[in-house]
C-alpha cells in the first residue's frame, strides 16, 4: 500500500477502519483455507499419485520404497528450507506476534513460506498436524491489515487472534469451535465486542472456504446412543486417559521448547524422517497427521498392534518436533484420544461392562484435545464438529471435559 493510500485510509473513522479490518481478515483467512486445501492435494498427487478420498488407500497404493523415499526427500528438503530461513528471518509464534505489536512486525514472506511448508510436509506424509499453518497465515493477514489501517495496539492484537481462529475455521469448517479456541487459548477477554468480532471473522472465513473445502464432517462416524452405562464409561475413561493426555502434552511441549534450530538441524531433521519413513514403509497407517488412523478406527478397524501404533505415533510426533519440524499437535492429539478411548473401552468390556465403542472414542478425543490445547470448551466443540455429532451426545463429552479439567488442575498443584 502506497503512502498516499495509507494516509487516505487513516483519515477514515476508527470504527470503519476496524470494520474493514474485520471483513478483510475473514475473507483473507477464507482464501488461506482454500490455498492450504489445494496445496495439500497437490503434494499428495506429486508424492503418491492420483488423489483419493481414502488416505490410507492412497498411502498403500504405492510401494514401501516410495513411501520411504518420499519421506526421506521431504526430511532433507525441509531441513535445508528451515535452516536457511531461520538464518535470515526471526520466526514469530502467534502469541509472540501479539506481544510485539507496535514494536516488531513479522516478516510477511518468511512467515508465509514457513506456514506453507508445514502444509506441504503433511501432504507428503509427515506425522504432524497441519492446523498450525492456517492459524499462522490467518494471524499474519489479520496483523498486516490492522497495521495498514492504523488501528490501535489492542485492536491489532485482537485481529491477529481473530485471524488465527479464522484460519482454523476455514480449513476444518469449525467456526464455533474456532471462536472458543481464540477466547480460551489466545488471551482474548470474553467481552461482547471481542466475541462479535471473532465470530464475524471465523464464520466469514468458513463461508468463503466452504465451496472448495466442503462442509462435510471430516470423519464419518456412526451416531451415538446414550445409555445409563454411559456415565460409568465417562468416569472410567476420564480416570484412565487424563494422565495419558497430560504425558503427551508434556512431551510435545518439551520437544517444541527444545526444538533444534541451529546447524544440527541439517542432520536431526533428516534422521527423524528416516525413522518415520522406515516405519511407514511397513506400516503406512503411521503416516500423516493422524486422520488416517482415526478414520480407520471410526470405520470399525482394529488390530492387536493398536497399542503399539498409538505409542509409536505419539513418539514420532515428539521426534519430529525435537528434530526441527514445525507443525501442530491438534490432529495427532485427536487421533491418540480416539485410539486410547477405543482401547480402554474394549478393556473394560472384558470385565463385563457393555459400553459403546464409538462413544469411547469420542470421549477419548475430547479428553486429549481439552488437555493438550488447555481448552476444554474448544475440545468439545472440535470433536462435535469433526465428527458431525450433536444433540444429547454433547452431555457426556461436557461431563468428561469437566472431570478431566479437575484432574489436570490437581495434577498441576
Amino acid at each position: 500500500m502506497g503512502t498516499q493510500g495509507r494516509k487516505s485510509l487513516t483519515c477514515l473513522p476508527k470504527s470503519l477502519r476496524l470494520f474493514l479490518a474485520v471483513i478483510g481478515t475473514g475473507i483473507a483467512s477464507g482464501f488461506v483455507g482454500i490455498i492450504c486445501h489445494y496445496l495439500l492435494e497437490l503434494v499428495q498427487v506429486i508424492a503418491f499419485g492420483r488423489d483419493q478420498t481414502d488416505l490410507l488407500r492412497l498411502f498403500k497404493s504405492v510401494s514401501a520404497f516410495r513411501r520411504f523415499s518420499v519421506l526421506l526427500v521431504v526430511g532433507i528438503l525441509a531441513s535445508l528450507f528451515w535452516y536457511f530461513l531461520q538464518r535470515r528471518v526471526s520466526l514469530l509464534s502467534i502469541s509472540k506476534a501479539k506481544q510485539l505489536v507496535g514494536k516488531k512486525s513479522p516478516n510477511f514472506l518468511g512467515q508465509a513460506l514457513h506456514a506453507l511448508i508445514q502444509v506441504a510436509i503433511v501432504g507428503a506424509g509427515a506425522s504432524i498436524g497441519k492446523e498450525g499453518a492456517p492459524r499462522e497465515l490467518g494471524a499474519l493477514f489479520g496483523g498486516s491489515l490492522s497495521k495498514g489501517l492504523d488501528l490501535d495496539v489492542p485492536d491489532r492484537q485482537l485481529l491477529i487472534a481473530c485471524g488465527a481462529g479464522a484460519g482454523l475455521a476455514a480449513v476444518y469448517q469449525v467456526p464455533f469451535a474456532s471462536v472458543l479456541f481464540v477466547l480460551e487459548t489466545l488471551g482474548i477477554g470474553w467481552r461482547l465486542k471481542n466475541i462479535v468480532i471473532i465470530s464475524v471473522t471465523t464464520y466469514l472465513a468458513a463461508y468463503c472456504a466452504r465451496p472448495i473445502v466442503g462442509d462435510e464432517a471430516i470423519y464419518l462416524v456412526n451416531k451415538v446412543t446414550i445409555l445409563p452405562s454411559s456415565l460409568i464409561q465417562v468416569a472410567l475413561l476420564v480416570l484412565g486417559l487424563t494422565p495419558l493426555a497430560l504425558i503427551f502434552s508434556l512431551l510435545t511441549k518439551r520437544a517444541s521448547k527444545h526444538r533444534i534450530t541451529d546447524k544440527h538441524l541439517l542432520w536431526s531433521m533428516p534422521l527423524s524422517y528416516i525413522v518415520l519413513g522406515g516405519i511407514a514403509a511397513f506400516y503406512p497407517m503411521i503416516m500423516g497427521n493422524g486422520q488416517v488412523m482415526a478414520q480407520w478406527l471410526f470405520s470399525g478397524g482394529s488390530s492387536i498392534y493398536l497399542p503399539i501404533y498409538l505409542v509409536v505415533k505419539g513418539l514420532i510426533v515428539c521426534l519430529l518436533l525435537w528434530g526441527g519440524t514445525y507443525g501442530g499437535t491438534l490432529t495427532p492429539s485427536f487421533t491418540l484420544g480416539v485410539g486410547s478411548g477405543y482401547l480402554l473401552t474394549i478393556l473394560l468390556g472384558t470385565f463385563g461392562l457393555s459400553l459403546n465403542h464409538t462413544l469411547g472414542m469420542l470421549l477419548g478425543a475430547t479428553i486429549f484435545l481439552g488437555t493438550t490445547l488447555d481448552a476444554p470448551l474448544t475440545g468439545i466443540a472440535l470433536v462435535l464438529g469433526f465428527t458431525g455429532q450433536g444433540g444429547v451426545v454433547a452431555a457426556p463429552l461436557i461431563l468428561a471435559s469437566l472431570l478431566s479439567r479437575i484432574i489436570k488442575n490437581r495434577w498441576k498443584k
